[in-house]
């Protein structure tokens, strides 16, 4: 048997990627209604923009972040992401802390609240799932949740040997 060449095995990769992005596009569609309608709803709770909910999500993966690095993360504009800052920090969601290697500037963290935020929409995005799901074959979903989990696990240990190549960049704090 013969071996693959490098662009017959990239080939294979671009192939094998876009047909996963396509079935996750036909599942999400799927759900999507469910897992909208579910974080309109917790934005509407919360009084929060969608911006402000994205920025707590950046923070939770990234914290602690400058206000820049928040602005990057978020696709903000510097002014725009300092004054989502003030907001998260007034309402309670997110907080400033001392940078410990330049005290002229801060840091941004999530609050507890800011956390249960995050947490609480994770929670709804995963029943959204559940619901959907749970009329399906349990074998079929044991060997989707395998497939998703060791992509995920490839994905993180990637992310993680990128950022380390990049010193003073943070690694998230995820797992599969």
């Amino acid at each position: 048997m013969q071996s693959e060449s490098a662009d017959q095995t990239e080939q294979r990769r671009m192939l094998a990627a876009t047909r996963v992005g396509r079935s996750m596009k036909t599942l999400h569609r799927h759900i999507s209604s469910q897992v909208m309608g579910a974080m309109q709803e917790q934005l509407q709770d919360e009084d929060l923009s969608f911006s402000q909910m994205s920025a707590l999500h950046q923070l939770r993966a990234y914290a602690p972040l400058s206000v820049g690095g928040l602005a990057e993360r978020t696709g903000l504009s510097l002014p725009a992401a300092s004054h989502l800052t003030d907001r998260l920090v007034v309402r309670g969601y997110a907080q400033r802390r001392e940078n410990p290697d330049d005290r002229r500037a801060k840091l941004l963290e999530l609050t507890e609240r800011g956390q249960q935020i995050v947490d609480t929409m994770d929670s709804r995005f995963t029943d959204a799932y559940r619901v959907t799901l749970q009329q399906v074959n349990p074998q079929a979903i044991e060997a989707a949740a395998d497939a998703i989990e060791s992509l995920l696990t490839e994905l993180f240990a990637l992310e993680a040997a990128s950022a380390a190549a990049r010193p003073g960049c943070p690694v998230p704090e995820v797992s599969p």
